[in-house]
Order: structure tokens, then sequence, then C-alpha cells
């Protein structure tokens, strides 16, 4: 075959491109070998109203109840101590009778807040039943309590010795020489107890013992 017979046959079978783009896609723009993404419909949340929300109140909380303490009073505060002018004077008095007030009261400190009457009240007394400044001095040595015990009771001490134990009124002042401290005693709580229980055991004579 001659050259020009093999050209004609190949323009016989190659197809016609166009003039305008003789290149054509290798795709068509409307075919796709992947589905195009579909656009997001519209989503639609829920909406939230406006209205305030009214918190509803709790009941309120009882007031827990505590166990109310009895109030109890302080004790009474000791009395303050006199003057010193007043100090002095009952120091005085009492080494007057040959007492030495220091030692009076390192035992019975409350001989500091006694009146300096009270203490001359309670020696005349004694001394009006014939106690001698002597007997005084030894008496209230041995027991400076009798200092503090007024008249008034000293004197139903003296009553339940003479008509209850019995006590010669010439043995009274023996007695009260011998136990000083009798008159420091309470007749109803320690010295009629005291009698009764003698008694229940056999001893009549009171007075002796």
């Amino acid at each position: 075959m001659s050259l020009i017979s093999l050209s004609h046959a190949m323009q016989d079978t190659l197809p016609v491109l166009p003039k305008n783009n003789p290149f054509p896609p290798l795709l068509s723009p409307h075919h796709h070998d992947f589905p195009l993404l579909s656009r997001p419909k519209n989503l639609h949340f829920p909406t939230f109203s406006s209205r305030t929300i009214t918190p509803t109140s709790l009941p309120p909380k009882p007031n827990p109840k505590f166990p109310q303490i009895p109030s109890t009073s302080p004790p009474p505060p000791m009395p303050p101590p006199n003057s010193h002018s007043d100090f002095q004077e009952k120091m005085l008095y009492l080494e007057s009778i040959g007492l030495d007030f220091f030692s009076l009261i390192q035992h019975h400190p409350p001989i500091i807040f006694a009146s300096l009457h009270d203490l001359k009240s309670t020696v005349d007394f004694l001394a009006s039943l014939s106690f001698t400044t002597l007997e005084l001095r030894r008496i209230l040595s041995m027991c400076p309590h009798i200092l503090t015990v007024k008249p008034t009771s000293l004197l139903p001490i003296f009553t339940f010795l003479l008509r209850e134990a019995h006590v010669n009124g010439s043995d009274l002042k023996k007695v009260i020489n011998r136990r000083p401290r009798l008159l420091a005693c309470n007749v109803e709580t320690q010295l009629r107890p005291t009698l009764y229980f003698l008694q229940s055991i056999g001893i009549s004579e009171v007075n002796i013992v």
C-alpha cells in the first residue's frame, strides 16, 4: 500500500475533534464518580423560655432546743478585812489580856473579820462567870474559836451543862478549864447527842465524865 492510501485510511478511522477544544476533558462536568455531599439541613434546637424561674421555698429549719442549765449563784465573797485602825485596836486589846494576836489568827483566821465589839463582848461574858484573866488566857489560847462565839450562843452551853449534864456550879469552871472546846460546840447537833450516847451505853454520871 502506498503512503497516500495509508494516510487516507487513518483519517477515516480517527474521530473528528472539534477545532476549538482539541483535547476533550477527561471527565464531564456533569459526570461524577463520587456523589456530592448534600448540604446540611437547618438544625432546629429547642428554645428555652426566657421566663424567670422562681425557686421553690424550703420550710424554715427548726431551731435546736438545748437543755437549760440552772444557774448557780456564786458563793458570797468573804467580807473585806476591817480598817487598819480597827485591826490595830483588836491586836492591842488581845495583847492586853496576854493573847498573841498572830498566833490566834493563824489557828482561827475568822478572828480577822470579827469586830472589836464582838471580841470584847465574849471576853466580858466569860469574865462575868468568874473566870480570871489567867484562866481566860489559857482557855482562849487553847481554843481561839471561842472568841468568835457570841454570848447569845455561849449561854445555852452553860445552861446545858448545869441542867442536862448535871454539872455542879462549883465545878463549872473546872470543866471549862479542862475542856475549853465545849464552848465552841453546838448544843443541838453535838453536846446533846453525845450526852444521849453516853447514857445509852450505861454511863449515868455524865457530870464526872
